[in-house]
């Protein structure tokens, strides 16, 4: 008998911005103020619907940027998402992110505000990096242990 249906969701691989599993995820659209790259964290503006990367403490944490199959421009060889462009933001789930060092489940989480060397604006961590990213630990937890820098899954309840 032939098989006439198939879960392909089984092996979800990781990749920044993508999904970590088929469980419950609450996704909304949102207009990029500036270009973004997948799995970055995000802060909300004061344009209803628009979010930017965070570029000061005391940012409003909006969610996470969803990975999605878009083409990669030849100018710049990175896929992201661009200025004034629409795209999904995961408010709640499970997500893999970059984290800067390594993480486990009972370390706190950081969301990185300020550039520091090669470190920019979006990617997440475990410590303040003297002031250069605020604690969100109230809306994600790291669901996942790494031994250094690297993909990581990141637990979202934004507000």
């Amino acid at each position: 008998m032939p098989q006439l249906d198939y879960n392909d969701q089984n092996a979800i691989p990781a990749v920044k911005g993508g999904l970590a599993d088929s469980a419950f995820h609450d996704i909304v659209g949102g207009n990029a103020a500036v270009d973004i790259n997948f799995g970055y964290g995000l802060a909300v503006t004061a344009v209803e619907g628009v979010v930017a990367l965070p570029a000061a403490a005391g940012f409003i944490f909006a969610g996470v940027a969803v990975q999605s199959l878009k083409d990669i421009p030849r100018s710049t060889g990175v896929a992201l998402y661009e200025a004034d462009e629409e795209f999904p933001i995961l408010r709640k789930g499970r997500i893999w992110v970059y984290s800067e060092q390594a993480v486990n489940p009972t370390l706190a989480v950081f969301l990185r505000h300020t550039v520091n060397a090669t470190l920019v604006p979006g990617d997440f961590r475990v410590d303040i990096d003297t002031a250069n990213a605020q604690d969100i630990s109230a809306f994600a937890k790291w669901r996942s242990t790494t031994t250094a820098a690297g993909l990581a899954i990141l637990e979202v309840n934004a507000p």
